[in-house]
């Protein structure tokens, strides 16, 4: 199964804030206090970046939004032609 969502336990103190601002809702709380949430939905991933951009430990690894092998292949082609002199 894809995991568009990546938490490192070891960071993450289980703030819950991307669960809040997650627009496709779709994590949950973990019953556990301190602990990460889990990837309930994950094939309703927008890949938007909210809950990356919330996360007060993003900076330390505590978050990783993982876009699926098709959408990083588009970005990367998309630079590769404009630093090629693409107009």
């Amino acid at each position: 199964m894809f995991r568009p969502i990546v938490f490192d336990e070891k960071v993450c103190d289980g703030c819950n804030m991307c669960v809040t601002v997650c627009l496709m809702e779709i994590l949950e709380r973990s019953p556990e206090k301190g602990r990460p949430p889990s990837v309930a939905y994950p094939d309703e991933c927008a890949f938007d970046g909210a809950c990356w951009l919330h996360c007060h430990l993003r900076d330390d690894g505590a978050i990783k939004v993982v876009p699926p092998l098709p959408m990083r292949v588009s970005v990367l082609r998309g630079k590769e032609k404009k630093g090629k002199g693409a107009r």
